[in-house]
């Protein structure tokens, strides 16, 4: 009865959450759906962005770019140094160090988007600004210093999961054959583990690309084509979080908003695809040998 019970109760949350995750796509589709007819692909396409101006310039290139420098610059970060601190924590870190790193990585997880911005607004932007002599320190590459550190600790706890579920008799076998502890844990673990890292690494882009606060604060909020890591830009959701208050209801404006909000959505679910994708070749591969 328990089982039966605990089945069914999994079944209405699941089923829940992706009538509300269905629901949130199709309100966006249909709030974004003229601009859609009557720009099509342009919007995506283009760079310009001047919604007020006669007839409108609907472009959202320029902040797909910069969306896309500041999630994957921070993953490109965030990623060695979360697998590696997995490693540690789960097989060489003392018991007494472990159980003070886990409860700060919990904290971390817990701290408000708007506090990260603001420490790196007062910290990273005028250390940018004094040691290098910019006139603003504000840059893709410094927000994505702060996603790193936001991504961290989502990273560091999904892959210790992950490579603390793989059986005890794998490391058994391999130091038994002599391998050293290094060894067993970059070339046995961390590819048995390579499913869960996937989904780590899933979790931390989702959680890079849709931040709002931190990249607002520290992109430097221009509309020019990013060039580089270290130029200035405005990703997508920064753009939603200025303009949207401001935008008439109904307007072109307003329009393209939710279309730039139905483009991340769709960046999200492309790189999830592909990583989920991988995951489960690798799976099958895994059980075929």
């Amino acid at each position: 009865m328990a089982d039966t019970l605990a089945r069914f109760t999994s079944l209405v949350v699941s089923a829940c959450a992706t009538i509300l995750l269905l629901a949130i796509v199709v309100f966006i589709a249909r709030e974004s759906w003229p601009v859609w007819s009557s720009f099509g692909l342009k919007i995506i396409t283009g760079t310009d962005w001047s919604p007020l101006a006669s007839p409108p310039q609907l472009g959202l290139g320029t902040m797909v770019l910069s969306t896309l420098w500041v999630a994957l610059g921070a993953m490109f970060i965030a990623a060695p140094l979360g697998f590696s601190g997995a490693v540690f924590l789960a097989e060489f870190a003392p018991a007494w160090l472990a159980g003070v790193i886990r409860p700060v990585l919990n904290i971390l997880t817990g701290i408000p988007s708007v506090v990260y911005g603001f420490v790196g607004a007062t910290v990273l932007v005028k250390w940018f600004e004094v040691s290098f002599d910019m006139a603003s320190g504000e840059s893709l590459f410094c927000a994505s210093l702060v996603l790193t550190v936001m991504v961290l600790p989502y990273i560091v706890t999904t892959s210790e999961a992950a490579i603390r579920s793989i059986p005890a008799e794998y490391r058994q076998a391999a130091l038994a054959l002599g391998a050293s502890r290094p060894y067993v844990a970059l070339r046995v673990l961390l590819p048995l583990a390579k499913k869960g890292l996937l989904g780590a690494l899933i979790l931390g882009f989702g959680r890079a690309a849709g931040e709002t606060m931190a990249v607002l604060m520290l992109a430097g909020n221009t509309l020019h084509l990013p060039t580089s890591w270290f130029s200035k830009g405005e990703p997508l959701s920064a753009l939603i979080a200025l303009e949207l208050g401001t935008s008439e209801a109904g307007s072109p404006h307003y329009q393209a908003l939710f279309a730039a909000g139905l483009v991340l959505l769709i960046i999200l679910f492309i790189i999830n695809l592909v990583l989920t994708v991988i995951r489960k070749d690798y799976g099958r591969v895994v059980r075929k040998n």
